[in-house]
This record gives C-alpha cells, structure tokens and sequence, in this order.
C-alpha cells in the first residue's frame, strides 16, 4: 500500500479516535466536526504503539490474503470505523455510512425514502407492523396490521432493534426493497416493494367520543413543536373532558423538541437533567407559556416509545400530570452528538445520559406504565386498541374495560 494512502488512512482513523459528536434520539442534530485536537491522557508513543499493532494487521492482510480481485481499501476502512466504533459496547454509538447519515437527517427533517408502515417489536423480539400510511408502496402491496416481518433482502430481522430494522428498510428513493412476511398462520411469503418519498405524519389529532381529546405524535422530529401547540389550540377550543397523549411507536428525534412539547403540559418546574462522565449536571427546565397546563392527561406508550418520547412520558410520570398507559418503554437515557467524516460518512457518539425530574435512569430499563395494557397481534388484526379504550375509560373516571 503506497505510503500517502496509509497515512491517509492513518489520519482518518487519528481523527476519529478524537471525536466527540451529537445529540440524539434514535438521531438527534448533524453537525459538522471541528479541527483534529490532541487526545487527553495519551502519550505520542502510546498512540504509535497501537496504531504500529493496527499497520501489522494491515500488512499481513496486504500481503497474505488470497483473492481474485483487489482489495477495497475504502471498505476496509469503513470496517476498522465501525470496529472500532462497536468495541466501546454501546448500541447507541455507531458508524454511519454517507447514505446512512442522509437518512438519519430526513428522517428528522419529516421525510425519507422508505415504504410507509410504522413497526414495533413484540415480546418474542419480532418486527410486527402496526400500520401502514396512505398511498405508499406498503399500502399498495397489501402489507396489514400484525403482519411481521421476518427478513430485509435476505437477512433475517430477529435480534435486531428497531432503529436497526429500521435502517434495513428504509433506503434510496426507487431502489428495490424485499421483505419476508408472516401472517398468522400462514406460511412465510416474500414481498417486492419499490421505496418511495414517504412524507412521514408527524402528528395526528382528533376528538373522540365522549369529549375526549386525541393526539397522536410519530416523531420529535423539526416539524412536532408547531405542530402540538397548534393542534392543542385546535383541540383546546372544544373545550375537551381530557386529553390523550399518544406517544406509542415514537422512536424520539431533537431534544429541544422534546422540550418543547414537554412544556405545554406544566406551568413551570424540571423536565429532565442530564449528566456528563465527570459528574457535571445539565437542567432543563420548562418553558412559559404551556397551553395544556391543567386539562386531565393520559400518555400511551410501549416499546418503540423511546428518548425523546420517554423524557415527555417520564417527566409526566414523575411530576404526576398525568397517568402513563400501555407497555414498558423501550430505555434510550443518553445523549448524543453526530460528527460528519471528510467522506460524508457520520459518527454518532454518546456523549451524556439523561435522568427523569425524580432522577430515575431510562437507559436499558425503560419507563413503567401506571397502567399496564398489552396490545396484541390479535388486537391489531382485529382493529382493536384496549390501550386506547383504556385510556379514554382512566379519563372518565371509570374502570378500565
């Protein structure tokens, strides 16, 4: 290998070493990383030592690897990246390709090129779809409420989390996508969808029967704080006996969204702290100005309700404004930043953890509901939400059926 390109290399991965990056729900902000700086605690010849360890490997792979065309020097380094990157044991710190990193930010901005079913995992660790939006390529295909999903182009889905299967699906705009689906008890059968723009819903809101206010929000993505507070104006002015908050699926987005929505449930007081490896605190505090401060509050969740979603649902647990309803959250606690490569590839870092007001820990533990209700394949198959009808019974102060 010519020495200017090892040391390319070489300077890549230094630099990499070096970062600190972005902050998160399942993807929270892309910024761009500043200049290469020092690494505290480690010794000039410390730093050769190792990489010396990683140019021996190198070298014999050079030298010694049998194949029939030549090596992908790029791919090779993307694979020392994220290497590198899964050593440090956190599920949450990963490497983005350039086109990994784009999806991340459309998602966040609202749109991407996907399929348009919403998905969550149950208890058996399955991709099951909830539901499929309006005029998209899953709609069209015949794709139904509690069908799972057992495969992505050949690779299987069980282990996987959600942002991961997620990931799999989603991709370039007129690009080929298979998946395998089970449906009851029916035998597997493979599915060939074209991914389209998916022009993701960010919220949804209605009035139910009986007085009570509906809303629903998919993600804490840049559109979702103008959005609740316009939809609780709407809602608001029809004088409701109570509100829903329907958080169910939400997998987070921006932090400061969060806070945002956050706010129009108190009048004042701590939404969440967050805490830094030397011990320093952050407070986030609500925001003046909330509109739906005193109207009684019931949050949906379940396992796809995570981060940005959990500050919300935990900050309402914690402060007793309202009762959580459904299934264990999922436990994203931690924050972070993204770092874009020189290349258009990204770092996401975990930089921080969050706590709730009363100080609980989310991450790997996940919010406990007051009321817990499954839902169910069968639930889904038959267009029935015990979650919901739950929630609507704690509001007018009766029983759960």
């Amino acid at each position: 290998m010519p020495n200017w390109q090892k040391w390319t290399v070489a300077t890549l991965l230094l630099f990499l070493v070096a970062c600190t990056a972005f902050v998160a729900g399942f993807g929270i902000g892309r910024y761009v990383s500043p200049a290469y700086r020092p690494i505290a605690g480690v010794t000039p010849e410390e730093l050769k030592n190792e990489f010396g360890l990683f140019w021996d490997a190198w070298n014999i792979v050079e030298r010694e690897f049998y194949r029939e065309s030549p090596l992908d020097h790029h791919e090779m380094t993307y694979g020392a990246i994220r290497g590198m990157v899964e050593s440090l044991g956190d599920a949450h710190t990963m490497f983005l390709t350039p086109s990994q990193r784009v999806m991340f930010g459309q998602d966040l901005e609202g749109e991407f090129g996907g399929i348009g079913v919403t998905i969550r995992m149950n208890e058996q660790g399955q991709l099951m779809a909830v539901k499929t939006l309006p005029g998209t390529p899953a709609e069209r295909a015949g794709i139904k409420p509690g069908d799972l999903i057992l495969a992505v182009d050949g690779k299987p889905i069980q282990g996987l989390d959600t942002a991961q299967a997620i990931s799999m699906i989603r991709g370039p705009t007129g690009t080929v996508v298979r998946l395998v689906i089970k449906r009851g008890t029916e035998e597997p059968f493979d599915i060939v969808l074209t991914r389209a723009v998916v022009s993701l819903p960010t919220l949804e809101s209605r009035m139910l029967e009986d007085g009570i206010a509906y809303l629903a929000l998919s993600e804490f993505n840049a559109k979702a704080g103008a959005g609740v507070r316009s939809a609780l104006k709407d809602l608001l002015a029809q004088k409701p006996r109570g509100l829903i908050l329907d958080l169910r699926g939400n997998p987070g987005g921006y932090l400061h969204i969060a806070e945002e929505v956050a706010s129009e449930f108190f009048g004042d007081g701590l939404i969440l702290f967050e805490r830094s490896p030397d011990g320093a605190e952050t407070r986030h505090s609500v925001r003046p100005g909330g509109r739906a401060t005193e109207i009684p509050l019931a949050v949906l969740v379940d396992g796809g309700s995570a981060s940005a979603s959990e500050i919300v649902a935990g900050a309402i647990q914690d402060r007793s404004r309202g009762v959580l309803i459904g299934e264990r959250t999922f436990g994203k606690g931690s924050v972070q930043i993204t770092e874009q490569l020189k290349d258009g590839a990204g770092l996401q870092i975990t930089i921080r953890r969050w706590y709730t007001p009363a100080g609980h820990q989310i991450d790997g533990k996940g919010l406990t509901p007051d009321v817990e209700v499954p839902l169910t394949e069968q639930d889904l198959q038959a267009a029935r939400d015990p979650q919901l009808a739950a929630a609507v019974a704690h509001l007018l102060g009766q029983e759960s059926p």
